[in-house]
Protein backbone atom coordinates (compact mmCIF):
# COMPACT_ATOMS: atom_id res chain seq x y z
CA UNK A 1 0.00 0.00 0.00
CA UNK A 2 1.46 3.16 -1.01
CA UNK A 3 0.58 6.79 0.71
CA UNK A 4 0.46 10.15 -1.68
CA UNK A 5 1.23 13.03 0.22
CA UNK A 6 0.28 16.51 -1.42
CA UNK A 7 2.23 19.43 -0.54
CA UNK A 8 0.37 22.35 0.28
CA UNK A 9 0.15 25.17 -3.01
CA UNK A 10 2.66 28.10 -1.71
CA UNK A 11 1.66 31.55 -2.56
CA UNK A 12 4.29 33.88 -3.40
CA UNK A 13 3.76 37.46 -3.71
CA UNK A 14 5.99 39.46 -6.41
CA UNK A 15 7.33 42.24 -5.13
CA UNK A 16 7.01 45.26 -7.66
CA UNK A 17 9.91 45.95 -9.45
CA UNK A 18 12.00 48.67 -8.93
CA UNK A 19 10.65 51.63 -11.42
CA UNK A 20 7.11 50.47 -10.64
CA UNK A 21 7.98 51.89 -6.88
CA UNK A 22 9.63 54.95 -8.73
CA UNK A 23 6.43 55.47 -10.44
CA UNK A 24 4.53 54.76 -7.71
CA UNK A 25 6.58 57.61 -5.29
CA UNK A 26 6.56 60.18 -8.55
CA UNK A 27 3.19 59.60 -8.82
CA UNK A 28 1.91 60.05 -5.16
CA UNK A 29 4.10 62.89 -3.72
CA UNK A 30 2.62 65.49 -6.03
CA UNK A 31 -0.62 64.26 -5.31
CA UNK A 32 -0.58 63.86 -1.60
CA UNK A 33 0.60 68.02 -1.88
CA UNK A 34 -1.96 68.88 -4.28
CA UNK A 35 -4.95 67.06 -1.55
CA UNK A 36 -3.65 68.82 1.59
CA UNK A 37 -3.31 71.94 -0.52
CA UNK A 38 -7.18 71.32 -1.90
CA UNK A 39 -8.76 70.23 1.20
CA UNK A 40 -7.23 73.24 3.15
CA UNK A 41 -8.72 75.42 0.18
CA UNK A 42 -12.22 76.48 -0.18
CA UNK A 43 -15.03 77.78 -3.13
CA UNK A 44 -14.71 80.66 -4.98
CA UNK A 45 -16.28 82.91 -7.80
CA UNK A 46 -17.77 79.79 -10.31
CA UNK A 47 -18.31 77.06 -7.59
CA UNK A 48 -21.20 78.98 -5.92
CA UNK A 49 -23.00 79.75 -9.06
CA UNK A 50 -22.75 76.17 -9.73
CA UNK A 51 -23.21 75.02 -6.82
CA UNK A 52 -26.46 77.15 -5.74
CA UNK A 53 -28.38 75.85 -9.52
CA UNK A 54 -27.69 72.38 -8.59
CA UNK A 55 -29.31 72.66 -5.32
CA UNK A 56 -32.88 74.33 -7.32
CA UNK A 57 -32.87 70.82 -9.53
CA UNK A 58 -32.34 67.50 -10.24
CA UNK A 59 -30.27 65.15 -11.91
CA UNK A 60 -32.36 64.28 -14.73
CA UNK A 61 -33.51 67.90 -15.75
CA UNK A 62 -32.02 68.40 -18.88
CA UNK A 63 -32.61 72.15 -18.89
CA UNK A 64 -30.28 71.93 -16.34
CA UNK A 65 -28.16 69.87 -17.40
CA UNK A 66 -27.34 71.19 -21.20
CA UNK A 67 -27.56 74.66 -19.64
CA UNK A 68 -25.18 77.33 -21.48
CA UNK A 69 -22.87 78.67 -18.70
CA UNK A 70 -20.71 81.18 -20.27
CA UNK A 71 -20.44 79.61 -23.33
CA UNK A 72 -19.98 76.02 -22.23
CA UNK A 73 -22.13 72.80 -22.47
CA UNK A 74 -21.26 70.52 -19.56
CA UNK A 75 -23.79 68.16 -18.31
CA UNK A 76 -21.09 66.14 -16.50
CA UNK A 77 -20.15 68.66 -14.92
CA UNK A 78 -23.42 69.85 -13.79
CA UNK A 79 -24.41 66.16 -12.65
CA UNK A 80 -21.11 65.86 -10.36
CA UNK A 81 -22.03 68.89 -9.04
CA UNK A 82 -25.85 68.09 -8.22
CA UNK A 83 -24.46 64.89 -6.29
CA UNK A 84 -21.91 66.83 -4.29
CA UNK A 85 -24.54 69.39 -2.97
CA UNK A 86 -27.16 66.25 -2.56
CA UNK A 87 -24.26 64.72 -0.48
CA UNK A 88 -23.00 67.19 1.74
CA UNK A 89 -24.09 71.09 0.68
CA UNK A 90 -21.29 73.43 0.82
CA UNK A 91 -18.98 71.04 1.61
CA UNK A 92 -15.41 71.94 -0.19
CA UNK A 93 -14.03 68.47 1.11
CA UNK A 94 -17.12 65.98 -0.13
CA UNK A 95 -16.78 68.15 -3.47
CA UNK A 96 -13.47 67.71 -3.61
CA UNK A 97 -12.81 63.95 -3.55
CA UNK A 98 -14.13 62.71 -6.72
CA UNK A 99 -11.91 64.78 -8.63
CA UNK A 100 -8.64 63.46 -6.37
CA UNK A 101 -10.00 60.06 -7.60
CA UNK A 102 -9.72 61.18 -10.98
CA UNK A 103 -6.36 62.58 -10.89
CA UNK A 104 -5.11 59.47 -8.96
CA UNK A 105 -6.19 56.93 -11.53
CA UNK A 106 -5.87 59.84 -14.47
CA UNK A 107 -1.62 58.95 -13.46
CA UNK A 108 -2.25 55.26 -13.40
CA UNK A 109 -3.24 55.38 -16.92
CA UNK A 110 -0.79 57.89 -17.83
CA UNK A 111 2.23 56.19 -16.75
CA UNK A 112 0.36 52.88 -18.38
CA UNK A 113 0.50 55.06 -21.86
CA UNK A 114 4.18 55.78 -21.37
CA UNK A 115 5.42 52.13 -20.70
CA UNK A 116 2.94 50.91 -23.48
CA UNK A 117 4.46 52.88 -26.19
CA UNK A 118 7.87 52.62 -24.71
CA UNK A 119 8.03 49.85 -22.72
CA UNK A 120 9.13 49.16 -19.21
CA UNK A 121 12.53 52.40 -19.24
CA UNK A 122 13.50 54.24 -16.72
CA UNK A 123 13.75 57.42 -18.68
CA UNK A 124 10.21 57.28 -18.83
CA UNK A 125 9.89 58.23 -15.25
CA UNK A 126 11.68 62.05 -16.34
CA UNK A 127 8.50 62.63 -18.27
CA UNK A 128 6.32 60.74 -16.29
CA UNK A 129 7.61 63.37 -13.39
CA UNK A 130 7.14 66.90 -16.18
CA UNK A 131 3.15 65.59 -15.57
CA UNK A 132 2.89 64.57 -12.20
CA UNK A 133 4.90 67.62 -10.67
CA UNK A 134 3.89 70.12 -13.32
CA UNK A 135 2.11 73.45 -11.89
CA UNK A 136 0.01 73.95 -14.72
CA UNK A 137 -2.04 71.42 -13.51
CA UNK A 138 -1.88 71.13 -9.34
CA UNK A 139 -2.19 75.03 -9.07
CA UNK A 140 -5.30 76.26 -11.47
CA UNK A 141 -7.40 72.71 -10.19
CA UNK A 142 -7.34 74.08 -6.54
CA UNK A 143 -10.17 76.63 -8.17
CA UNK A 144 -12.97 73.78 -8.01
CA UNK A 145 -15.02 74.95 -11.25
CA UNK A 146 -11.67 74.49 -13.61
CA UNK A 147 -11.00 70.85 -11.67
CA UNK A 148 -14.41 69.89 -12.64
CA UNK A 149 -13.37 70.33 -16.18
CA UNK A 150 -9.65 69.58 -16.31
CA UNK A 151 -9.00 66.40 -14.48
CA UNK A 152 -12.04 64.92 -16.31
CA UNK A 153 -10.44 65.59 -19.65
CA UNK A 154 -6.99 64.46 -18.70
CA UNK A 155 -9.05 60.91 -17.32
CA UNK A 156 -10.49 60.48 -20.11
CA UNK A 157 -8.23 61.43 -22.71
CA UNK A 158 -5.27 58.13 -20.91
CA UNK A 159 -8.25 55.87 -21.15
CA UNK A 160 -9.51 56.66 -25.07
CA UNK A 161 -5.56 56.37 -25.71
CA UNK A 162 -5.07 53.41 -23.69
CA UNK A 163 -8.11 51.79 -25.30
CA UNK A 164 -6.65 53.00 -29.02
CA UNK A 165 -3.51 51.45 -27.73
CA UNK A 166 -5.16 47.98 -27.69
CA UNK A 167 -7.14 48.31 -30.38
CA UNK A 168 -3.92 49.00 -32.42
CA UNK A 169 -2.41 45.60 -31.17
CA UNK A 170 -5.66 43.45 -31.37
CA UNK A 171 -7.77 45.41 -34.16
CA UNK A 172 -10.61 44.82 -32.02
CA UNK A 173 -14.01 46.79 -32.88
CA UNK A 174 -14.50 46.17 -29.07
CA UNK A 175 -11.51 48.63 -28.21
CA UNK A 176 -13.09 51.22 -31.04
CA UNK A 177 -16.45 51.35 -28.71
CA UNK A 178 -14.65 51.76 -25.78
CA UNK A 179 -12.55 54.89 -27.24
CA UNK A 180 -15.89 56.38 -27.96
CA UNK A 181 -17.26 56.22 -24.54
CA UNK A 182 -14.10 57.31 -23.46
CA UNK A 183 -14.63 60.40 -25.79
CA UNK A 184 -18.01 61.57 -25.05
CA UNK A 185 -17.57 60.70 -21.40
CA UNK A 186 -14.44 64.03 -21.88
CA UNK A 187 -16.93 65.75 -23.85
CA UNK A 188 -19.76 66.13 -20.86
CA UNK A 189 -17.38 67.81 -19.21
CA UNK A 190 -14.93 69.81 -21.58
CA UNK A 191 -15.28 70.68 -24.88
CA UNK A 192 -11.82 70.01 -25.69
CA UNK A 193 -12.46 66.58 -25.32
CA UNK A 194 -12.92 67.22 -28.84
CA UNK A 195 -9.33 66.92 -29.78
CA UNK A 196 -8.79 63.29 -28.60
CA UNK A 197 -9.70 62.26 -31.97
CA UNK A 198 -6.49 64.35 -33.74
CA UNK A 199 -4.40 63.12 -30.49
CA UNK A 200 -5.31 59.66 -31.63
CA UNK A 201 -4.50 60.14 -34.83
CA UNK A 202 -1.10 61.52 -33.79
CA UNK A 203 -0.32 58.78 -32.07
CA UNK A 204 -1.12 56.63 -34.06
CA UNK A 205 1.34 57.80 -36.80
CA UNK A 206 4.18 58.42 -34.49
CA UNK A 207 3.76 54.89 -33.80
CA UNK A 208 3.80 54.01 -37.23
CA UNK A 209 0.88 52.17 -37.64
CA UNK A 210 -2.25 52.54 -39.98
CA UNK A 211 -5.96 52.22 -39.38
CA UNK A 212 -8.51 52.06 -41.82
CA UNK A 213 -10.33 55.40 -42.61
CA UNK A 214 -13.60 54.07 -41.60
CA UNK A 215 -12.44 53.95 -37.98
CA UNK A 216 -11.46 57.91 -38.07
CA UNK A 217 -14.73 58.44 -39.50
CA UNK A 218 -16.42 56.63 -36.16
CA UNK A 219 -14.36 58.62 -34.15
CA UNK A 220 -15.67 61.67 -35.85
CA UNK A 221 -19.56 60.77 -34.12
CA UNK A 222 -19.36 61.83 -30.78
CA UNK A 223 -16.99 64.85 -32.16
CA UNK A 224 -19.93 65.87 -34.52
CA UNK A 225 -22.63 65.34 -32.38
CA UNK A 226 -21.41 66.93 -29.66
CA UNK A 227 -21.36 70.23 -32.08
CA UNK A 228 -24.54 69.86 -33.00
CA UNK A 229 -25.78 70.39 -29.83
CA UNK A 230 -22.91 72.94 -28.81
CA UNK A 231 -23.81 74.99 -31.35
CA UNK A 232 -27.76 74.63 -31.14
CA UNK A 233 -27.77 75.09 -27.03
CA UNK A 234 -25.00 77.56 -26.90
CA UNK A 235 -24.21 81.50 -27.74
CA UNK A 236 -21.18 81.77 -29.09
CA UNK A 237 -18.44 83.57 -27.51
CA UNK A 238 -16.27 84.44 -30.48
CA UNK A 239 -15.98 87.96 -30.72
CA UNK A 240 -16.72 89.96 -34.29
CA UNK A 241 -13.68 91.84 -33.85
CA UNK A 242 -10.50 90.05 -33.49
CA UNK A 243 -8.03 91.69 -31.12
CA UNK A 244 -4.91 93.89 -32.47
CA UNK A 245 -1.64 91.98 -34.07
CA UNK A 246 0.12 93.51 -31.13
CA UNK A 247 -2.27 91.87 -28.48
CA UNK A 248 -2.32 88.70 -29.83
CA UNK A 249 1.55 88.86 -29.90
CA UNK A 250 1.85 89.93 -26.36
CA UNK A 251 -0.71 87.07 -25.29
CA UNK A 252 1.62 84.22 -26.98
CA UNK A 253 4.53 85.46 -25.39
CA UNK A 254 2.97 85.49 -22.03
CA UNK A 255 1.08 81.94 -22.59
CA UNK A 256 4.40 80.48 -24.04
CA UNK A 257 7.21 81.94 -22.50
CA UNK A 258 5.78 83.10 -19.29
CA UNK A 259 3.76 79.99 -18.42
CA UNK A 260 3.94 76.98 -20.23
CA UNK A 261 7.58 76.75 -20.89
CA UNK A 262 9.05 77.48 -17.41
CA UNK A 263 5.32 75.14 -16.20
CA UNK A 264 7.16 72.29 -17.89
CA UNK A 265 10.60 72.75 -16.56
CA UNK A 266 9.36 73.12 -12.75
CA UNK A 267 8.72 76.38 -12.68
CA UNK A 268 7.00 79.64 -13.12
CA UNK A 269 9.11 80.24 -10.13
CA UNK A 270 6.42 83.61 -9.17
CA UNK A 271 3.80 84.37 -7.47
CA UNK A 272 -0.07 84.04 -7.58
CA UNK A 273 -1.33 86.98 -9.50
CA UNK A 274 -5.25 88.29 -9.52
CA UNK A 275 -7.64 85.04 -10.35
CA UNK A 276 -5.95 81.93 -11.50
CA UNK A 277 -2.97 83.98 -13.38
CA UNK A 278 0.44 83.92 -12.17
CA UNK A 279 2.71 87.30 -11.78
CA UNK A 280 5.06 88.10 -14.99
CA UNK A 281 8.48 86.43 -14.63
CA UNK A 282 11.86 88.74 -14.81
CA UNK A 283 12.62 88.56 -18.14
CA UNK A 284 16.10 87.10 -17.66
CA UNK A 285 14.08 84.13 -16.60
CA UNK A 286 11.99 84.01 -19.08
CA UNK A 287 15.12 83.98 -21.99
CA UNK A 288 16.88 81.02 -19.90
CA UNK A 289 14.14 79.42 -19.68
CA UNK A 290 13.13 79.85 -24.01
CA UNK A 291 16.80 78.93 -24.87
CA UNK A 292 16.51 75.80 -22.84
CA UNK A 293 13.54 75.16 -24.51
CA UNK A 294 15.21 75.83 -27.78
CA UNK A 295 18.45 73.41 -26.92
CA UNK A 296 15.18 70.80 -26.29
CA UNK A 297 13.76 71.35 -29.63
CA UNK A 298 17.07 70.92 -31.45
CA UNK A 299 18.08 67.89 -29.74
CA UNK A 300 15.18 65.95 -30.46
CA UNK A 301 15.56 67.12 -33.87
CA UNK A 302 18.77 65.84 -34.13
CA UNK A 303 18.01 62.50 -32.04
CA UNK A 304 15.12 61.85 -34.82
CA UNK A 305 14.85 64.42 -37.63
CA UNK A 306 11.79 62.56 -38.83
CA UNK A 307 10.16 60.83 -36.01
CA UNK A 308 10.98 64.31 -33.50
CA UNK A 309 9.58 66.77 -36.28
CA UNK A 310 6.60 64.90 -36.80
CA UNK A 311 6.10 65.01 -33.13
CA UNK A 312 6.93 68.97 -32.77
CA UNK A 313 4.26 69.39 -35.41
CA UNK A 314 1.76 67.73 -33.35
CA UNK A 315 2.70 69.56 -30.35
CA UNK A 316 2.28 73.07 -31.95
CA UNK A 317 -0.81 71.75 -33.38
CA UNK A 318 -2.62 71.63 -30.72
CA UNK A 319 -1.22 74.22 -28.33
CA UNK A 320 -1.97 76.36 -31.62
CA UNK A 321 -5.98 75.44 -31.03
CA UNK A 322 -5.41 76.33 -27.27
CA UNK A 323 -4.45 79.75 -28.40
CA UNK A 324 -6.47 80.24 -30.57
CA UNK A 325 -9.44 79.31 -28.57
CA UNK A 326 -8.69 82.39 -26.48
CA UNK A 327 -7.69 84.91 -29.30
CA UNK A 328 -11.32 84.75 -30.63
CA UNK A 329 -12.94 84.39 -27.49
CA UNK A 330 -11.36 86.08 -23.97
CA UNK A 331 -8.50 88.10 -25.36
CA UNK A 332 -10.70 90.57 -26.93
CA UNK A 333 -12.28 91.24 -23.34
CA UNK A 334 -9.77 90.61 -21.29
CA UNK A 335 -6.59 91.60 -22.76
CA UNK A 336 -2.76 89.86 -22.88
CA UNK A 337 -1.95 89.21 -19.39
CA UNK A 338 -4.66 86.63 -19.96
CA UNK A 339 -1.62 84.67 -21.07
CA UNK A 340 -0.56 84.54 -17.35
CA UNK A 341 -3.71 82.51 -16.84
CA UNK A 342 -2.59 78.32 -17.08
CA UNK A 343 -6.15 77.61 -17.59
CA UNK A 344 -6.13 77.89 -21.08
CA UNK A 345 -3.43 75.36 -21.55
CA UNK A 346 -3.01 72.82 -18.94
CA UNK A 347 -4.67 70.66 -21.06
CA UNK A 348 -1.41 70.54 -23.49
CA UNK A 349 0.89 69.38 -20.93
CA UNK A 350 0.13 65.78 -21.46
CA UNK A 351 0.20 66.43 -25.15
CA UNK A 352 3.37 67.86 -24.91
CA UNK A 353 5.13 65.24 -22.33
CA UNK A 354 3.82 62.30 -24.95
CA UNK A 355 5.93 64.47 -28.14
CA UNK A 356 8.42 65.06 -26.05
CA UNK A 357 9.32 61.36 -25.50
CA UNK A 358 8.33 60.17 -28.85
CA UNK A 359 11.00 62.85 -30.13
CA UNK A 360 13.72 61.54 -27.91
CA UNK A 361 12.94 57.67 -28.22
CA UNK A 362 11.95 55.18 -30.21
CA UNK A 363 8.47 53.37 -29.55
CA UNK A 364 9.22 49.69 -28.49
CA UNK A 365 9.93 47.65 -25.28
CA UNK A 366 13.50 46.95 -25.25
CA UNK A 367 16.31 49.31 -23.63
CA UNK A 368 18.33 51.85 -26.11
CA UNK A 369 22.07 52.43 -25.40
CA UNK A 370 20.37 56.19 -26.02
CA UNK A 371 18.18 55.80 -22.64
CA UNK A 372 19.67 57.69 -19.50
CA UNK A 373 21.23 55.96 -16.87
CA UNK A 374 19.29 55.60 -13.98
CA UNK A 375 21.18 57.77 -11.28
CA UNK A 376 20.67 60.90 -14.31
CA UNK A 377 17.05 59.99 -14.56
CA UNK A 378 16.60 59.96 -10.55
CA UNK A 379 18.89 63.26 -10.71
CA UNK A 380 16.71 64.97 -13.47
CA UNK A 381 13.67 63.63 -11.44
CA UNK A 382 14.79 64.90 -8.12
CA UNK A 383 15.26 68.46 -9.36
CA UNK A 384 12.47 68.91 -11.46
CA UNK A 385 10.10 67.58 -8.32
CA UNK A 386 11.69 70.12 -5.96
CA UNK A 387 11.64 73.33 -8.27
CA UNK A 388 7.90 72.05 -9.46
CA UNK A 389 6.68 71.50 -5.50
CA UNK A 390 8.40 75.11 -4.90
CA UNK A 391 6.45 77.02 -7.70
CA UNK A 392 2.98 75.15 -6.96
CA UNK A 393 3.65 76.01 -3.09
CA UNK A 394 4.40 80.04 -3.95
CA UNK A 395 1.37 80.08 -6.20
CA UNK A 396 -1.06 77.86 -4.14
CA UNK A 397 -2.22 80.71 -1.46
CA UNK A 398 -3.45 82.58 -4.68
CA UNK A 399 -6.47 79.98 -5.30
CA UNK A 400 -6.84 79.67 -1.18
CA UNK A 401 -10.29 81.33 -1.43
CA UNK A 402 -9.76 82.16 2.26
CA UNK A 403 -11.84 85.40 2.34
CA UNK A 404 -14.66 82.77 1.16
CA UNK A 405 -14.15 80.15 3.92
CA UNK A 406 -13.94 83.36 6.57
CA UNK A 407 -17.55 85.26 5.10
CA UNK A 408 -19.05 81.38 5.29
CA UNK A 409 -17.91 80.37 8.64
CA UNK A 410 -19.00 83.57 10.10
CA UNK A 411 -22.36 83.70 8.11
CA UNK A 412 -22.58 79.99 9.34
CA UNK A 413 -21.67 80.96 13.26
CA UNK A 414 -24.25 83.79 13.24
CA UNK A 415 -27.33 82.05 11.46
CA UNK A 416 -26.46 79.21 13.78
CA UNK A 417 -26.77 81.68 16.73
CA UNK A 418 -30.19 83.34 15.64
CA UNK A 419 -31.63 80.91 12.54
CA UNK A 420 -34.82 82.85 12.11
CA UNK A 421 -33.54 86.34 11.18
CA UNK A 422 -34.66 87.26 7.35
CA UNK A 423 -31.85 88.40 5.35
CA UNK A 424 -32.11 91.09 2.51
CA UNK A 425 -29.95 90.21 -0.52
CA UNK A 426 -27.08 91.98 -1.37
CA UNK A 427 -23.72 91.19 -3.50
CA UNK A 428 -20.66 90.15 -1.98
CA UNK A 429 -17.33 91.76 -2.11
CA UNK A 430 -15.56 90.51 -5.77
CA UNK A 431 -13.01 88.58 -3.86
CA UNK A 432 -15.69 86.04 -3.15
CA UNK A 433 -17.61 86.16 -6.35
CA UNK A 434 -16.49 88.65 -9.63
CA UNK A 435 -18.27 91.54 -10.33
CA UNK A 436 -18.56 89.47 -13.71
CA UNK A 437 -21.42 87.87 -12.03
CA UNK A 438 -23.84 90.60 -12.14
CA UNK A 439 -27.31 89.17 -10.58
CA UNK A 440 -24.98 85.95 -9.20
CA UNK A 441 -22.75 87.78 -6.91
CA UNK A 442 -25.05 87.59 -4.24
CA UNK A 443 -24.99 86.50 -0.34
CA UNK A 444 -27.69 83.82 -1.24
CA UNK A 445 -25.58 82.17 -3.61
CA UNK A 446 -22.38 82.07 -1.64
CA UNK A 447 -24.43 80.72 2.10
CA UNK A 448 -27.96 79.77 0.55
CA UNK A 449 -27.06 76.32 1.40
CA UNK A 450 -25.79 76.34 4.64
CA UNK A 451 -27.81 74.00 6.71
CA UNK A 452 -29.19 76.47 8.64
CA UNK A 453 -31.59 77.40 5.32
CA UNK A 454 -30.93 81.02 5.70
CA UNK A 455 -34.32 83.22 4.71
CA UNK A 456 -33.21 85.46 2.18
CA UNK A 457 -35.80 88.35 1.00
CA UNK A 458 -38.59 87.11 2.85
CA UNK A 459 -41.09 90.01 3.87
CA UNK A 460 -39.95 90.80 8.01
CA UNK A 461 -40.37 93.18 10.44
CA UNK A 462 -36.64 93.49 11.30
CA UNK A 463 -34.47 92.36 8.29
CA UNK A 464 -30.35 91.91 8.48
CA UNK A 465 -28.18 92.20 5.14
CA UNK A 466 -24.68 90.55 5.63
CA UNK A 467 -21.88 92.77 5.35
CA UNK A 468 -18.35 92.08 3.85
CA UNK A 469 -17.52 89.91 6.09
CA UNK A 470 -20.50 87.50 6.46
CA UNK A 471 -21.71 89.42 9.70
CA UNK A 472 -25.50 90.20 9.84
CA UNK A 473 -25.87 93.77 10.40
CA UNK A 474 -29.53 94.92 10.66
CA UNK A 475 -30.98 97.62 8.69
CA UNK A 476 -32.72 100.85 9.71
CA UNK A 477 -34.11 102.29 6.99
CA UNK A 478 -33.40 102.83 3.23
CA UNK A 479 -31.50 105.37 1.52
CA UNK A 480 -31.99 107.79 -0.99
CA UNK A 481 -35.82 107.22 -1.09
CA UNK A 482 -38.33 106.83 -3.58
CA UNK A 483 -41.62 108.14 -1.19
CA UNK A 484 -44.93 107.44 -1.60
CA UNK A 485 -47.29 110.79 -1.90
CA UNK A 486 -48.95 111.70 1.09
CA UNK A 487 -52.52 110.21 1.71
CA UNK A 488 -55.91 111.85 1.05
CA UNK A 489 -56.89 110.16 4.99
CA UNK A 490 -55.68 111.98 8.16
CA UNK A 491 -54.31 110.63 10.88
CA UNK A 492 -54.46 107.13 8.51
CA UNK A 493 -52.88 108.03 5.13
CA UNK A 494 -54.23 105.32 2.72
CA UNK A 495 -56.60 102.84 4.28
CA UNK A 496 -56.42 99.45 2.45
CA UNK A 497 -59.16 96.48 2.53
CA UNK A 498 -60.32 94.21 0.05
CA UNK A 499 -59.75 96.60 -3.10
CA UNK A 500 -56.78 97.65 -4.44
CA UNK A 501 -55.30 101.13 -3.46
CA UNK A 502 -52.95 102.88 -5.74
CA UNK A 503 -49.85 104.61 -3.94
CA UNK A 504 -47.98 107.02 -5.91
CA UNK A 505 -44.85 107.30 -5.48
CA UNK A 506 -42.39 110.30 -5.94
CA UNK A 507 -40.08 108.48 -8.78
CA UNK A 508 -39.92 105.60 -10.59
CA UNK A 509 -38.36 102.69 -8.83
CA UNK A 510 -35.82 100.77 -11.27
CA UNK A 511 -34.04 97.55 -10.12
CA UNK A 512 -34.01 95.71 -6.96
CA UNK A 513 -34.58 97.65 -3.77
CA UNK A 514 -36.06 97.29 -0.01
CA UNK A 515 -39.47 98.72 0.38
CA UNK A 516 -40.23 100.05 4.03
CA UNK A 517 -43.73 100.52 4.45
CA UNK A 518 -45.04 102.06 8.00
CA UNK A 519 -49.01 100.69 8.98
CA UNK A 520 -51.93 99.59 11.50
CA UNK A 521 -54.30 97.40 11.54
CA UNK A 522 -56.96 96.02 14.15
CA UNK A 523 -56.79 92.73 12.37
CA UNK A 524 -53.86 90.37 10.96
CA UNK A 525 -54.05 88.72 7.62
CA UNK A 526 -52.42 88.85 4.21
CA UNK A 527 -51.60 91.06 2.05
CA UNK A 528 -50.70 91.92 -1.73
CA UNK A 529 -48.61 94.19 -3.20
CA UNK A 530 -47.78 94.82 -6.76
CA UNK A 531 -44.63 96.95 -7.85
CA UNK A 532 -45.24 96.67 -11.88
CA UNK A 533 -46.34 93.04 -12.63
CA UNK A 534 -43.91 91.79 -9.27
CA UNK A 535 -46.91 91.07 -6.63
CA UNK A 536 -46.21 89.44 -3.53
CA UNK A 537 -47.77 88.39 -0.71
CA UNK A 538 -47.47 89.51 2.61
CA UNK A 539 -48.60 88.89 6.58
CA UNK A 540 -49.53 91.64 7.97
CA UNK A 541 -49.98 91.92 12.09
CA UNK A 542 -52.32 93.53 14.02
CA UNK A 543 -51.14 97.20 16.02
CA UNK A 544 -48.50 99.78 14.21
CA UNK A 545 -45.78 98.05 12.52
CA UNK A 546 -42.65 98.68 10.15
CA UNK A 547 -42.68 95.95 7.27
CA UNK A 548 -39.72 96.00 5.11
CA UNK A 549 -40.18 94.12 1.66
CA UNK A 550 -37.42 92.80 -0.81
CA UNK A 551 -38.77 94.20 -4.46
CA UNK A 552 -37.93 94.59 -8.02
CA UNK A 553 -38.97 97.92 -9.47
CA UNK A 554 -39.87 99.04 -12.90
CA UNK A 555 -42.95 101.26 -11.84
CA UNK A 556 -43.72 104.43 -9.80
CA UNK A 557 -47.07 103.30 -8.24
CA UNK A 558 -47.42 100.56 -5.21
CA UNK A 559 -50.86 98.99 -5.66
CA UNK A 560 -52.04 97.26 -1.81
CA UNK A 561 -55.17 95.52 -1.48
CA UNK A 562 -56.10 92.87 1.60
CA UNK A 563 -56.49 89.22 0.93
CA UNK A 564 -59.42 88.61 3.21
CA UNK A 565 -62.45 90.42 4.42
CA UNK A 566 -61.33 92.04 7.28
CA UNK A 567 -60.72 95.78 8.76
CA UNK A 568 -58.77 98.03 6.65
CA UNK A 569 -54.90 98.63 7.65
CA UNK A 570 -53.90 102.21 7.44
CA UNK A 571 -50.62 102.70 5.30
CA UNK A 572 -48.68 105.58 6.99
CA UNK A 573 -45.60 105.86 4.93
CA UNK A 574 -44.00 103.97 1.78
CA UNK A 575 -40.26 104.82 1.48
CA UNK A 576 -38.48 102.73 -1.60
CA UNK A 577 -34.41 102.97 -1.46
CA UNK A 578 -31.35 100.72 -0.81
CA UNK A 579 -30.87 99.64 2.64
CA UNK A 580 -29.43 101.41 5.54
CA UNK A 581 -27.40 99.69 8.48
Amino acid sequence: MTTSTTEPRQIVLAWPRPITLAAIAIGVIPFVIHAWMAFNGYFGHDDFVILHRAAAHGPFDLDYLFQDYSGHLAPGMFLLAWFVTAVAPLSHVVAVLPLLVMLAVASVLFWRVLTRCFGSRWTLLVPFAVYAFCPLILYPTLWWAYGVQLFPLLLTMFGAINAHLTYLRTRATKQVVITLLWTAAGLAFYEKAALFVVVLFGLTLLLGERVPWRVWLVHAVPVVAFAVLFLSLTTSRVKNDLPSADAIVEFAGLAVGNTFLPGLFGGPWTSPAPGATISTSPLWLRLTVAAVAVVVLVAGLREAPRRAGAAWLMLAGYFAVDLGLVIVTRLPEIGPLIGNDPRYIADAVPIAVLCATFAFLEPGERERTGDLKRPVVLGLVTLLGISATFSFLWLAPGLRFAKSEQYVSTARAALTANPSIALYDTHVPGEIISEWFVYDGLASRVVGLLPQRPKFDQPAEEMFLLDDNGSPQKITGVEDPVVGRKGPVADCGYPVGGQVVTIPLSGRVEGRQLLRMEYYTSSAGPARLALGTVVQEVNVAAGLHVLYVAVNGGSDRLEINRGTDVDPMCVVDVRIGSPAT
